[in-house]
Order: structure tokens, then sequence, then C-alpha cells
């Protein structure tokens, strides 16, 4: 018989060897049937913004805890085993392409740890597990719809995903937008779709990653397309009223303009982020860079992300626009002065319904 002391030796020389190792056990998940053979997975036929929200649903119900933003893509879940204790993951949507057939792709998950050790190398596998055992509940019972790709490839660099789409605003007559950074991308064709149903195309001038905010450019518009006033220097106040005018879902429920209202909940944004207000006011996706407005019809902020959690409802984020300043000045935008009048919120959105438009980025 074994004796405990050599027991724990190999336990020992396990441990040891996943730390110096740090080999990350990540893998692919579309439900339990992913891999179809070795050079063929099951991807999900849906876009960008169902992937997420997808992900954030079947985590919800799988883990404890759950974390996640729009903006980045990404869903961090928190959850206790009897085996491996409080453990923690990240789930991203990926999404994968045929490598014969650049029109057929689909999304699949990525669970992987940024840990170490252990926590790098067993927690995403029994995560991963639990994850593909509730997806595969849910694909079955929302019937969604799969495909096969043999021999695929990602579609965009980690992080950068496709199919998607996004909100931008007129800032200068010239034809300069603002938006967010992760909605503007990296070396993406991105579509302007004017209110008229025409389209442009836009260059992305300038970004600032850390703040999650980009300036795009397109042909100079016709006097119709009236700039929007943009509140560099001032703050706004706890409990004041916003109103949020963007595209909400995307086409997915038409490409009109809507208008959501709220009021701002905290100066500070998520873990106590002083370069973004907290809101109350519905966020989806889609919503994404579009302009939030005070009663005097000036932007003060741009729509960034929102908080989503098990239990949680009515936290969103939107970034400061005293951090476009410098932005402004580096491209030579001088926005609009602020009205010294209170609009109402019809007033808002007649003023500015020609102003902001759906972004499609490919």
């Amino acid at each position: 018989m074994y004796s405990r002391h050599f027991f724990s030796r190999i336990l020992f020389l396990t441990l040891l060897l996943a730390m110096v190792c740090g080999c990350s056990n990540r893998q692919f998940i579309s439900g339990t049937k992913t891999y179809q053979s070795k050079d063929c997975i099951r991807v999900l036929d849906i876009n960008e913004d169902e992937a997420w929200e997808i992900g954030v649903a079947v985590a919800a119900t799988t883990f404890d805890r759950v974390q996640a933003t729009p903006g980045t893509n990404l869903i961090h879940a928190n959850h206790y085993g009897p085996i491996m204790g409080q453990a923690r993951a990240t789930i991203e949507p990926i999404e994968l392409r045929s490598k014969t057939n650049k029109n057929l792709s689909g999304f699949v998950y990525d669970v992987y740890s940024k840990g170490s050790g252990l926590n790098r190398t067993l927690v995403p596998s029994y995560m991963a597990s639990d994850f593909a055992t509730e997806l595969q509940q849910y694909i079955e019972t929302q019937l969604i719809r799969s495909n096969v790709l043999c021999g695929f490839e990602k579609s965009y660099p980690k992080g950068m995903l496709g199919r998607a789409t996004g909100t931008c605003w007129l800032v200068d007559s010239r034809g300069y937008l603002v938006t967010c950074e992760h909605v503007a991308g990296n070396k993406r064709t991105l579509e302007i779709v004017l209110p008229n149903g025409t389209t442009r195309t836009a260059t992305v001038v300038l970004t600032d990653k850390t703040n999650d905010l980009a300036i795009l450019k397109i042909d100079p518009l016709p006097e119709a397309y009236r700039p929007i006033p943009v509140a560099l220097t001032t703050l706004s106040n706890v409990g004041e009223s916003i109103y949020i005018l963007g595209f909400p879902k995307g086409e997915k429920v038409g490409n009109s303009l809507k208008m959501s209202d709220g009021i701002i909940s905290s100066l500070l944004g998520f873990q106590n982020n002083t370069t973004e207000y907290q809101l109350n006011a519905p966020i989806n996706g889609g919503n994404s860079g579009g302009p939030v407005f005070n009663t005097r019809g000036t932007a003060v902020g741009v729509v960034s992300s929102k908080l989503v959690a098990l239990g949680t409802e009515g936290i969103g984020y939107v970034k400061k626009t005293n951090g476009l300043a410098l932005l402004f000045a580096q491209v030579g935008i001088s926005p609009l002065p602020s009205i010294n009048k209170n609009f109402t919120a019809e007033e808002i959105y007649t003023q500015y319904r020609n102003s902001v438009f759906l972004i499609r980025r490919y």
C-alpha cells in the first residue's frame, strides 16, 4: 500500500508541473457536440450581438456570478466548486469562417483563464464543460440554427468581431463623426447609413482606446445635417435628466432612430472610473457610440457599455464628452457651443434626428 507521503509527493509534482508549464486548456464551445471531427466544427448561425447576449444568458444560469460589458465582448464568470474552490474564467464569443467558403461563418465560445497553475489548466476545462451543457439546452430550447465548418479560421483577430452595428453622430460640418473605439474597430470597412437610406464609407481618423472614443470622417454633408453641440469643459450632475439617441439592436428591430431617457445615477463609472457617468437609461447592443444629451440639447456623453450580471438591471455607462477635447484639438474640430435653453425630448429628437447615424461594420 502506498503511504500518505507518496501521494503528497505526487500531488506536489502535479501542482509544480502545472505551474511551470502554465498550459492553457482552451477550447471552442458551441454546445456538447462542438467538434464533428478533427477538422470540422459546429458553429452557431447567429450574429455578434446575439452571440454576446446568448453567452451572457447561458453563463448567468451556469455560474454563481457573471459580469460583462458589450464594449469588450468578454464575459467574466466566477464559480465555486467542491474541488477547485473559487474559480474564475473568461468566456469570449469568437467568429469562425470557412477557409473554402468565405461567406460561411458562425460563432463559438472560447473559455479560458488568465490565472496561473491549476487555475489556468484545469479551471477552463471543467467550467467549459458546465457551460457547454447549459448552452446545448439553450440552443435546443430556442431552436438556434447551426452550421458545420470543415477547415476554419478566425474571421478577425481576437476581440474584433464582425457583422455588427453601432451608432455615430455628426460634430463638424466637414463630415467628422464621433463614436466608440470598440465600434470603429481596427482597419475595418465602416459603412454609415444616412437617414434617407443612402450610405457613405467612413474612414477612422483617430482613436483613443483607453477612453473608448474614436473620430470618423465622411464626405461633407448638406446643411440639413446639423452638427451636435458638445460639452468639453462642463460636467453634469447626479439626478440630471438625459436623453439617448441611437440604434439599439441595430437593424434587427428596424433602422429608424430611437430615443430613450433616464437620469445620471453617478458621476463615476464602472469601478469608480472617473471618465464615465453611470446612467439608469436602457442601453443595448447597437447603442454604442451614440450621443447622450442634457436638457439643453448638448451632448454630455458617448454610450459605451452596460453592466450585465445576474439580478442586475438599469446600470449603463457612458464616456464623458470632456474626453473628446484632446481628440478634437488633434483633428482641428471646434464643436458648436451649448444653447442656454431647455428643450423637451421631442424637440431634441426633431433637432438632431438627421445628425445621428447607423454604423455597419464588416
